[in-house]
């Protein structure tokens, strides 16, 4: 685990970083279970041997010794058990904070596409400008994390931030992912889209400019829900590669059947005043950026990246970039081994 095996166009070249800010963590993780285990295995061997005598010789222990009593012999079994359960259960909940490292990696790796932005203050704003056109519901959110850069002309921005759920729910908390990228071409009026189709039904009863617009793909139609003032604005937008864009990210950002546990997480699009705006929600439980193994580190990493990388798909796609392959599309299998990418 200490390596990082480089599945698709995104992950290109992150081995390095990987190598550079989270191996020597995962090694030295590794060197503390290998004691661990040793240690769990020597109680347990302990553990054995004290039982077997206690057992077994139970025949030839004096009627004044402690033992003779089975009241006696059981308690330290009891003991004996709880010592070796113990050993081991420590070595199951054996986690290492890897979160900072991972994102470290990440950053490094996408360092000449984004920087991290200090500007919070412009983050909130665009929290609120979603509260405000009911994208976002009003909840007190936490920016965590800011980025920005440039990529094909256009801007980009990424940011990342958290609420609260209150009583009730299954999950604690909600966490956020936005994304804006300005538009690579003037437009008219506001187009939205939306995995939950209720949101926009309820918006354009309140909104009659609002029209529901029709895209002609059998996968999308059955996720999303589109309305836009302007039709044109609409057809310039939902392109055949911004639709497959689209799909891409909700499948490994929004599917309900990677986050499980009854999560519901949703995406939404608006694009509006020279900029496309991106959101994904999703219900989340336990602490924010927690231990984790490894395992979890890899699988956390491989998500970011997605994060990362989901920006530049979005301007290839708005751009017309129809043989530019999604950063997040498989590594080929052999041949070409620098193939065109968006990041």
């Amino acid at each position: 685990m200490g390596s990082f095996t480089e599945k698709t166009l995104a992950e290109q070249g992150f081995s390095a970083s990987w190598r550079q800010e989270v191996a020597p963590l995962i090694a030295r993780y590794d060197a503390r279970r290998r004691r661990r285990i040793m240690f769990a295995s020597l109680i347990t061997g302990v553990g054995v041997g004290v039982g077997a005598v206690v057992l077994l010789l139970q025949v030839h222990i004096p009627s004044s010794s402690f033992l003779a009593q089975p009241l006696h012999q059981a308690l330290v079994l009891a003991l004996v058990a709880l010592a070796v359960i113990g050993a081991w259960v420590m070595l199951l909940l054996d986690r290492t904070s890897f979160g900072e490292a991972v994102r470290r990696a990440v950053e490094l790796h996408f360092t000449s596409l984004f920087t991290t932005d200090i500007n919070n203050a412009f983050g909130e704003v665009i929290l609120q400008d979603l509260v405000t056109d009911g994208i976002l519901l009003d909840r007190e959110y936490r920016l965590s994390s800011h980025y920005a850069g440039t990529y094909g002309d256009c801007r980009i921005r990424m940011i990342e931030a958290g609420a609260d759920m209150a009583r009730g729910h299954n999950h604690e908390r909600v966490d956020l992912l936005i994304l804006r990228v300005s538009l690579p071409f003037s437009q008219m009026g506001e187009v939205r889209a939306d995995s939950r189709t209720d949101r926009l039904v309820s918006l354009h009863e309140g909104r009659p400019d609002l029209a529901p617009y029709h895209v002609d793909h059998d996968q999308f139609d059955g996720i999303f829900s589109v309305a836009a003032t302007d039709i044109g604005a609409a057809a310039r937008i939902f392109t055949d590669s911004f639709v497959e864009t689209l799909l891409r990210i909700q499948e490994h950002l929004a599917s309900p059947l990677r986050h499980g546990r009854g999560a519901q997480p949703w995406l939404a699009i608006q694009a509006t005043n020279g900029s496309l705006l991106m959101v994904v929600e999703v219900p989340a439980a336990g602490p924010e950026g927690g231990d984790m193994t490894p395992t979890e580190a890899e699988a956390r990493a491989r998500n970011l990246i997605v994060q990362f990388a989901a920006a530049p798909a979005l301007v290839d796609s708005l751009q017309g970039g129809a043989d530019t392959q999604p950063a997040f599309a498989p590594l080929p299998a052999g041949g070409d081994q620098h193939p065109v990418v968006s990041v």
